[in-house]
């Protein structure tokens, strides 16, 4: 699995992800006791990923096909739409949809898809959602009815963890009653891009780390790749490298 998030502010959309690629096993014990074990295989797996300059990918769910990690499907997939029409953006998704299902339209593998285009000489976010299983391609509401910007974020894969760190919480307490603990909404609304930037690395860091005290599979680790997007320019602000170890 993964952790990948997306962020949709005026100034600019921010992706992140983690690194972790994990195998699954089956060790079968007896007849009636049958152990899954997750064991991370690398942490230096890619995510998320820049098309043409303007268009940011990332990918959570399954992350191979037929033993191969998906992130050299994603690199050729995006080498062979580069004399494709790119600027429109929910056509890109719709070829990666239909890429990955000739592979295999039963992986259990989504993305987020990111960027701008003109839409009526104005250009504008454009955030989807792809899920290869269910031949989906999901439009992230980034404007209003009267067609302002709305900002927000998307997140998928482990998501779990933020969700709870972010929801309202009740305590039980007397006669069975319930009281709320104090709450606070996240201001989306008044983000800058920085703060997207910022509020990225907390919910991938955020994950990775409350994940190792969980008695559970640990799919969610190594480092933390951010890619920004503005109208006129995208740039990594971390990126994993290849170096000697």
């Amino acid at each position: 699995m993964s952790f990948v998030i997306t962020l949709h502010v005026r100034e600019g959309i921010v992706l992140a992800s983690d690194s972790r690629l994990t195998l699954n096993t089956t060790n079968k014990q007896d007849e009636n006791t049958t152990v899954n074990v997750a064991v991370a295989s690398t942490d230096s797996n890619y995510k998320t990923f820049l098309a043409y300059d303007k268009i940011g990918i990332s990918t959570f769910g399954n992350a191979d096909i037929n033993g191969t990690p998906l992130a050299g499907y994603i690199e050729t997939f995006i080498k062979e739409s580069e004399n494709e029409d790119n600027n429109d953006i929910e056509g890109f998704c719709t070829r990666l949809l239909n890429y990955f299902r000739e592979i295999d339209d039963k992986i259990n593998t989504g993305f987020h898809v990111a960027g701008y285009q003109s839409v009526e000489g104005e250009v504008k976010q454009k955030v989807f959602r792809v899920f290869i299983n269910q031949n989906r391609v999901q439009e992230i509401n980034t404007q209003s009815n009267e067609g302002k910007p709305v900002q927000g974020a998307t997140w998928d894969g482990e998501s779990d963890i933020l969700t709870r760190l972010i929801q309202p919480v009740f305590i039980k307490v007397n006669n069975n009653n319930y009281q709320a603990l104090p709450h606070f909404s996240i201001p989306w609304q008044f983000f800058t891009l920085q703060d997207a930037v910022d509020f990225s690395v907390f919910a991938v860091r955020s994950t990775i780390e409350a994940i190792k005290f969980f008695p559970r599979a640990k799919t969610i680790g190594g480092p933390i790749d951010v890619l920004v997007i503005k109208p006129n320019e995208a740039k990594w602000i971390s990126r994993k490298e290849l170096k000697i170890n």
